[in-house]
């Protein structure tokens, strides 16, 4: 609650004091070896939505809401802190929806190589928006049973895995995570996580996109991320998990996870959902 509230004071500020609230086109096809935004006070708020679709069958409709869930956050670079002699940049990010939110607090290094993570006191998704369900129904996703699709959501985001500690104890990645890759080359893939001796992550550069936020267009590289679970050779198609960043910084995320079960009280399946958490740049200010 006291990370919220210092948010709150410093959107506050922030909205007050911004000058570079963009306008036009302000990134041209030409970038394509930005780096991503690290200066001390660089700002993104952004808006985020989350819904449920594509019910097999129709009737799964009535245990979930029609309208669309809204939330909003914002992510800052702090300050720079000293670790182990090591000098790292907090970046905090704030995200809020009714009756949920939450706070994360990571540790970044940028060298010439990549934007690194180093460690983190809460590894809490922040595109996730809390959509309760039905005491009726549970849901299932690979053999393991959620009790709200925010569950689901914040168990595949939470890259390390590890039980959410709060904001109170300094973890640290082991090794440090290279969130994003430089120079910036199109299909170049690399190992981001390892989660465990069955389970890794990858992300790989696609294509060069522009997207339209808010009336602005931003020219981005657009990031996958896949999962390789239970030592399979190929990625899960289920887990579909795409990031685009600009020279301006984060811009959108669409998170698509595709045939959950939908169970009632007795166990027995009813069916099947997919659900889509999406996350979009309002506006963003740099010094």
């Amino acid at each position: 609650m006291k990370i919220l509230i210092i948010f709150i004071a410093s959107f506050s500020l922030t909205l007050s004091s911004c000058k570079n609230e963009p306008t036009g086109n302000n990134s041209t096809p030409s970038e394509n070896n930005f780096k991503y935004p690290y200066e001390i006070n660089s700002f993104w708020y952004y808006g985020t939505r989350n819904f449920t679709t594509n019910y097999r069958p129709d009737s799964l409709i009535v245990y979930f809401p029609t309208d669309t869930l809204i939330g909003v956050g914002g992510a800052i670079f702090l300050k720079d802190t000293v670790i182990n002699q090591d000098t790292l940049r907090l970046l905090r990010n704030s995200h809020s929806e009714t009756g949920h939110s939450h706070a994360t607090l990571e540790l970044y290094r940028q060298t010439d190589t990549g934007l690194i993570r180093i460690a983190f006191y809460s590894d809490r998704t922040n595109f996730g928006p809390f959509r309760p369900n039905p005491k009726t129904i549970t849901l299932s996703f690979k053999g393991k049973k959620y009790n709200s699709l925010n569950d689901i959501f914040d168990f595949y985001e939470n890259e390390s895995r590890e039980n959410l500690s709060g904001d109170t104890t300094l973890i640290f990645d082991n090794p440090p995570k290279v969130a994003i890759k430089y120079p910036i080359v199109q299909n170049n893939e690399w190992v981001f996580n390892i989660v465990n001796s069955s389970t890794k992550l990858t992300k790989k550069y696609t294509t060069f996109e522009t997207v339209n936020s808010m009336g602005t267009s931003y020219y981005c590289i657009k990031i996958q991320k896949q999962w390789y679970i239970d030592g399979s050779n190929t990625p899960d198609s289920r887990l579909v998990f795409y990031d685009y960043f600009s020279k301006e910084g984060m811009v959108k995320r669409d998170f698509t996870i595709k045939d959950i079960a939908i169970n009632n009280s007795l166990g027995q399946l009813l069916g099947y959902i997919d659900a889509k958490d999406e996350a979009f740049l309002n506006f963003y200010t740099h010094p």
